[in-house]
């Protein structure tokens, strides 16, 4: 059985390479090369890229998952629709299969890839508690600076029939149901479903696929979301941004599910990228938990949400 081990990067369209290439860069990521009608973006991690942005009309290409062995590989190229197992012709190289998805998202399957370098990011910082002093003689100074993405922790997406969509990523990609968010109306009616790695004991994200039920005409990625040092670094990111004139689609606040520290902003062509740090850690034997979809199971703490903010691709003015 086929069981995706992380996720390693995510593939859009924009009209406009060096305007999204710019956004890319105060968000925090850096250049790890360009061809003509396309760049990759990579974070501090050893993965060598963690975003590729193709010129064409804004849309969302694909994810990128991990999987454990070439054998998986193998047994993904078998499946109904899936293409055979191809060289990558990009950094880091590697093999994969392509597989199409429910609402036909494309699922990149990769193993291989040679890991690149990791990149210098300062270190976390440490906290003096009311109880607990952990920094003594030692000055609290971050730089001001963009929020250093580190990796591609999930992906956001809509689907036209989401219950369909979660028992794919369960039986294809061998993920496990760690949340539910129901309409706060009818229980039965699932808006959307919080998607894990199954690492056994070995600990794994909250979330890497969350699974959203879509309105009709919606099927599209929601956003990305990427890890950052700490939650002053989401803070100061947050600054840098907004100094730069982005704009801002939710935050900062503290999720409940999942429990991280999140900001959102949009992207020149109108599509949600997230910092976020401090997030949830489970293994195979957390059971899953049932939620109504309410303003207080958003987040514990931060701004109202915006109902814009479920917008899928909203264009900034």
């Amino acid at each position: 059985m086929i069981k995706v081990q992380d996720i390693v990067y995510c593939i859009y369209r924009s009209p406009d390479l060096d305007k999204t290439h710019t956004f890319l860069t105060d968000f925090g990521m850096v250049d790890a090369g360009r061809t003509a009608d396309k760049f990759y973006m990579r974070g501090a991690g050893s993965y060598p890229y963690v975003n590729i942005i193709e010129k064409g009309p804004a849309g969302f290409v694909a994810v990128g998952m991990l999987v454990g062995s070439a054998a998986e590989l193998d047994e993904a190229a078998k499946l109904p629709g899936a293409s055979p197992v191809e060289t990558i012709d990009a950094p880091g190289g590697g093999k994969r299969v392509r597989l199409a998805g429910p609402d036909n998202y494309r699922f990149d399957l990769v193993h291989g890839m040679t890991p690149a370098a990791e990149l210098p990011v300062r270190k976390p910082l440490p906290i003096n508690f009311a109880w607990q002093k952990q920094r003594v003689l030692d000055l609290q100074r971050p730089d001001f600076e963009p929020a250093r993405v580190v990796r591609v922790g999930h992906c956001v997406l809509k689907f036209s029939d989401g219950d369909y969509a979660v028992k794919w990523l369960q039986e294809t990609l061998g993920m496990l149901v760690t949340d539910r968010m129901h309409l706060p109306e009818d229980e039965k009616k699932m808006l959307g479903t919080f998607m894990r790695l199954d690492r056994g004991d070995n600990p794994a994200d909250h979330h890497t696929i969350f699974a959203l039920q879509a309105h009709p005409g919606d099927i599209d990625v929601h956003h990305t979301s990427y890890e950052v040092q700490d939650p002053d670094a989401v803070h100061i990111g947050h600054q840098w941004l907004e100094k730069k004139g982005y704009q801002l689609a939710w935050g900062v606040g503290r999720h409940l599910l999942g429990s991280q520290v999140f900001d959102y902003w949009r992207s020149p062509d109108g599509y949600i990228f997230e910092h976020y740090a401090d997030g949830d850690l489970l293994n195979n034997k957390t059971k899953a938990g049932n939620y109504s979809a309410t303003q207080e199971n958003l987040a514990q703490w931060g701004p109202p949400v915006d109902p814009v903010f479920f917008e899928s691709r909203r264009v900034p003015a």
